[in-house]
């Protein structure tokens, strides 16, 4: 988050009492009343499965409204206030089922295709807060998103797959033992998948994977189709 961003958010703050999502009396600190707070589609503990492989997994949301308006909000709008607004939250989510802390997050990177179109990366500016409450670095330049891939929503899951396949590059050494991905939308964890595949094959023994939302299980291993934007 540059300087502008980090002034937006502390005036914000301090200058507007009022909750993000309504008119009513923000809780102290905190962007939310109680009762938009409570009206959010928190993720249950038993929702947050390891994705395929056994990767462990923890997502703050279901893929809801209005968290999934405010992700196309902000992908779309490009809004800085509504990141900052997600990126809390979706700090709140992770750190009340939050165990243990990993050394390191690492944003999902995009191409520099997509990421010169869209002027930055929602992975990064929303893994920023969790980065900062939890004083551990963001691996923004470790690795890179080398090939230039299909929109996920086209793809089945083994299309996906085969898609996303080599599309990342290590950059420089890592000598973390313990990392997070952190990705905004988990759909089938393909992406998350062939990073984690990545790191592990670098040395990392344990690797997890965090994001703002999740797609909600419709049966047991069986995801709803979402969103992805990678």
């Amino acid at each position: 988050m540059n300087y502008a961003q980090q002034l937006w958010q502390t005036l914000s703050h301090s200058l507007n009492p009022y909750c993000a999502f309504c008119s009513e009396q923000r809780l102290p600190n905190y962007p939310l009343c109680e009762h938009c707070h409570a009206d959010l589609p928190w993720l249950l503990p038993e929702q947050n499965v390891p994705l395929p492989g056994c990767i462990n997994s923890l997502s703050a949301f279901a893929y809801q409204p209005p968290i999934s308006n405010l992700l196309l909000s902000i992908k779309f709008g490009k809004n800085l206030r509504e990141i900052a607004t997600l990126g809390e939250l979706t700090a709140t989510g992770i750190f009340a089922q939050l165990t243990t802390s990993p050394e390191a997050i690492l944003p999902v990177p995009l191409h520099t295709a997509r990421l010169h179109k869209r002027g930055f990366n929602q992975a990064l500016e929303l893994a920023r807060p969790l980065a900062k409450q939890l004083n551990i670095p963001l691996l923004n330049h470790a690795i890179t998103r080398s090939k230039f891939t299909l929109p996920q929503t086209e793809l089945d899951s083994s299309q996906r797959q085969r898609n996303i396949h080599a599309a990342f590059q290590l950059q420089s050494p890592l000598t973390y033992q313990h990392i997070a991905i952190f990705d905004d939308v988990i759909t089938t964890g393909s992406t998350a998948r062939e990073l984690a595949s990545l790191l592990i094959a670098q040395g990392i023994e344990q690797v997890d994977v965090w994001s703002c939302a999740r797609a909600v299980l419709r049966q047991k291993h069986e995801l709803t189709p979402q969103i992805d934007y990678h």
